[in-house]
């Protein structure tokens, strides 16, 4: 009878626990959700209401070229949508179902879809930003437990000293820096481009090798003022955690220092720099404008630079709500995960 009772009230619990875990995602979906629509509201305002918006920047140049307001108004919903000449209630209600139709308009230098064109270029930029988080991250837990293992010691001032001086130089400096001793000065590695003139893109090895050497230093620009940051934060962890009274009940037993480091705090400590991954995707893809300017590469960044400097509003406006998207949609993600790996997150925010 006793042990029905039990079987009972832990059932029940699980049931409580799932339930209120439920209610915390459904919480923070609805929040990326309220974010998100408040990131696309912001971008209408901006390119259809604002003073001098670029829609009607755009009209004005037309007409001052002698073209007809007929005819500006119908280059501009060309361009900008059917909702050009609409209310402005009728003209964000189409805007929004065009965005959920994948509809961000048309490019002004281009004359393509806006979407098509990121599209395109996404995949270079996305295989830039995961490769240098891999990278960075790998090198950096490694380095970190490396750290741990030595808490106290002569390595662990040094490696703590020389991460916290370069944890703050900013990624374009380093690209700068190795442009000119690797690529322009020594020629080691391509000074611009994705990959080399007559190389065919695809799956294929001649394409990939000829990548990989120009993705060489883009990559390094981005690992290596990350790396010291994943240092300080898996420190930090495995030391908070080699305090904690299983892990000194594990020495007491005679478990091995590599056995200790690697399953009792590595594992651990890994939980909160993993989630961070999920942000630093966003961030990174906000900066890939700089790396991929420097560098001559393909991608959204460079697209986004390219919009700027052309006034090409439609594209500049779509590249950014779409790494907007992407960043809260990753942070989410992140909060999720590191949700489900640590239930004491949830119980924080309760």
């Amino acid at each position: 009878m006793n042990l029905q009772k039990v079987y009972i009230n832990v059932t029940w619990r699980i049931i409580l626990d799932m339930n209120d875990f439920f209610k915390w995602i459904i919480k923070r979906i609805l929040l990326a959700i309220i974010t998100i629509y408040v990131v696309i509201t912001a971008t209408y305002i901006l390119l259809y209401i604002s003073p001098g918006n670029p829609v009607q920047i755009y009209i004005d140049s037309l007409l001052a070229r002698g073209y007809s307001k007929e005819y500006a108004l119908m280059k501009a919903r060309e361009v900008f949508g059917n909702y050009v000449n609409q209310t402005a209630f009728q003209a964000y209600l189409s805007y929004i179902n065009g965005l959920l139709h994948g509809d961000l308009g048309r490019s002004l230098i281009y004359h393509e879809p806006v979407i098509k064109l990121i599209a395109l270029e996404a995949p270079y930029t996305v295989f830039l930003v995961s490769s240098s988080l891999i990278l960075s991250y790998v090198i950096g837990v490694l380095i970190g437990l490396l750290t741990a293992k030595y808490s106290g010691g002569k390595i662990d001032s040094l490696i703590t000293i020389l991460s916290a001086a370069f944890n703050s130089i900013p990624n374009y400096i380093v690209a700068i820096i190795l442009l000119l001793f690797f690529a322009i000065y020594n020629n080691y590695f391509p000074i611009s481009g994705s990959y080399g003139i007559g190389v065919h893109p695809g799956f294929n090895l001649p394409f990939i090798i000829n990548m990989l050497d120009h993705y060489t230093l883009p990559i390094l620009s981005f690992s290596i003022p990350m790396i010291p940051g994943w240092i300080l934060s898996i420190r930090s962890a495995a030391f908070s955690i080699s305090q904690e009274d299983y892990v000194r009940y594990a020495k007491l037993r005679g478990v091995k220092s590599r056995t200790i480091l690697l399953s009792y705090i590595g594992k651990t400590a890994v939980i909160p720099s993993f989630t961070r991954l999920m942000y630093s995707f966003g961030l990174l893809l906000g900066s890939a404008t700089f790396i991929e300017s420097i560098f001559g590469l393909y991608g959204i960044g460079s697209l986004y630079a390219t919009a700027l400097t052309s006034k090409d509003y439609p594209l500049a406006i779509g590249v950014l709500l779409v790494i907007v998207i992407i960043s809260i949609l990753g942070n989410i993600l992140a909060d999720i995960i590191y949700g489900i790996l640590d239930p004491r997150v949830r119980v924080g925010e309760e």
